[in-house]
């Protein structure tokens, strides 16, 4: 039986993880993909490509074109127009660029349904957020991305590049909205907002290693202290896999630059700085060759077109939930004092993000809404309010404009975001423990009444009143009878523990690697102390 106290790595000696438990086998056996495209710095929908369409990628964040790529309005091919003569209410928004899928479905339907029409420039969370907090201008005559509505073009997907327009030639517009994908307090300088300026913890975005489907055949989970040796330590990287060397060739590392939320949060999830992870210091260093990406998107086809069994990237869960046919797996991972490694979700084909939900899969992030409020706390914006309400599940909220409803739930489900209210552990900060949670308007019934080939439990019986649930039920929301989340099982995996949450026993794939070999000392790194 594994001990999960194996993992602590301080002392004399040798640490050797064991034996697999349950291990699902990968339906992707797809390989190759359109080649890499290399960039070395950070790259905003304003001054490059930014904005994808994400919808061939099926929603990445970075996808196809957009930004000013596309550099044309929807009509003949002219020059963009001026955002400020687009229709309705306008909400001016940067965003991380992992949410580009779900800003793409929600503003088609603003725009239908609302009169509002969203302007969003895609950029990284560590940029976006200090400009929130001082309410920095967008520049003048900057490129914003927008979504035109059906009437506007009709034939337009999300599966298309957005639309531009270009902002005021006499003076920067404010943001009227932030949406970080990681705690903003991860960034570096980066304290509590200031008075007026209020956070709201949106969707859950987590975030995972990938290796080419061939890579996978064979190496199908990463440990906490194997991702920090690899990226910590670069080609010096000392942990042994079945006696060989592994992930210690950075030319074949697939990441993103310093201030975008993916790099951040899985940096501070396995124990390194940005810094650190980017550049790996005195073990590594910018000459080592590892690929930094501006977009999610390039490590996707980078990681796919690899033929290197050292290849291995970071990437969003939503854009590898659009694309499991494109060559790539999604790697179990294992964080610090746990004793198997788990996938976001229960199995290699499932999309229920069970591992996420209650505790199992730990490398995630809320989504921030960083916006100004008033002194209850409220936006001061009604646009605003709207789209966190509709973000946050809030139940019936009106368009401040007229209009129809909007089921935000159903679109954050649609892109692969895990609703906050359908969660059962939350967090203070990134890579901190875990706490149980219970939302006071939970969605979980809900949510898995939209995940795709998800099964609904027994308690989800349908309502319209509190009243048309049992005694035992938290109440009625979104149509579904909800209740408190159930005990784990017991027993699976063997040895796991129901007093702590990311080793409680559950019925999900759980993967305890074979054949690690970690070093006492590196000369360079030594493992944290979770």
């Amino acid at each position: 039986m594994k001990r999960f106290q194996a993992h602590i790595f301080f002392g004399s000696g040798l640490c050797v993880a064991a034996a697999i438990y349950a291990c699902g086998s990968s339906s992707n056996g797809n390989s190759g993909g359109p080649p890499l495209n290399e960039a070395g710095s950070d790259t905003t929908s304003s001054s490059s490509s930014g904005g994808s369409s994400g919808g061939s990628s099926g929603g990445s964040s970075g996808g196809s074109s957009g930004g000013s790529s596309s550099g044309t309005d929807a009509g003949d091919g002219g020059p963009p127009p001026s955002c400020d003569s687009l229709p309705g209410t306008k909400v001016y928004i940067e965003s991380g660029d992992t949410q580009e899928p779900l800003l793409k479905v929600l503003g088609r339907q603003l725009r239908d349904d609302a009169n509002i029409t969203i302007l969003y420039e895609l950029t990284g969370s560590c940029t976006l957020s200090p400009n929130l907090y001082n309410a920095t201008p967008i520049p003048k005559n900057s490129t914003m991305l927008y979504i035109p509505s059906t009437a506007e073009n009709s034939g337009w997907t999300t599966k298309d590049a957005e639309l531009t327009c270009t902002t005021s030639a006499t003076a920067g517009t404010p943001p009227d909205l932030g949406i970080s994908a990681l705690f903003p307090n991860s960034c570096a300088g980066l304290a509590a907002p200031p008075a007026g300026i209020g956070q709201f913890n949106g969707p859950i975005q987590a975030y995972t290693f990938i290796v080419p489907s061939a890579e996978f055949a064979n190496q199908t989970a990463i440990e906490a202290p194997e991702a920090y040796y690899a990226f910590g330590d670069g080609v010096n990287n000392p942990v042994t896999w079945n006696g060989a060397m592994e992930w210690n060739d950075p030319t074949q590392f697939y990441l993103r630059p310093a201030t975008k939320s993916t790099l951040v949060a899985t940096a501070k999830n396995i124990g390194l700085t940005p810094a650190q992870m980017t550049l790996a210091g005195a073990d590594g260093g910018t000459s080592d060759g590892r690929q930094l990406l501006a977009s999610s998107t390039m490590v996707l086809s980078g990681v796919a077109a690899a033929t290197s069994m050292q290849a291995i990237g970071i990437l969003g869960d939503e854009v590898f939930d659009a694309n499991r046919s494109a060559g790539v797996n999604v790697l179990a991972f294992e964080a610090f004092g746990q004793g198997y490694a788990y996938y976001p979700d229960s199995t290699t084909t499932a999309f229920d993000k069970q591992n996420i939900r209650d505790g199992h899969y730990t490398l995630w992030s809320p989504t921030v809404y960083i916006t100004a409020v008033d002194g209850s706390g409220v936006p001061t914006n009604p646009s605003v309010k709207y789209i966190t309400d509709l973000v946050l599940g809030n139940q019936n909220p009106t368009p401040p404009e007229g209009g129809t409803a909007i089921d935000g739930l159903a679109d954050i489900v649609k892109v692969g975001l895990t609703p906050n209210c359908a969660m059962q552990v939350q967090r203070s900060g990134d890579g901190k423990p875990l706490t149980p949670y219970t939302p006071t308007a939970p969605c979980t019934c809900y949510f898995l009444s939209k995940a795709t080939g998800a099964t609904l439990p027994a308690s989800c019986t349908t309502c319209t009143q509190n009243s048309d649930c049992a005694g035992g039920d938290i109440g009625c929301f979104n149509g579904y009878c909800e209740s408190a989340p159930t005990p784990y099982p017991a027993g699976t995996p063997a040895g796991c523990d129901n007093t702590t949450i990311i080793n409680a026993c559950t019925t999900a794939t759980a993967v305890n690697k074979t054949g690690v070999v970690y070093p006492t000392a590196d000369g360079g790194l030594l493992p944290p102390n979770p």
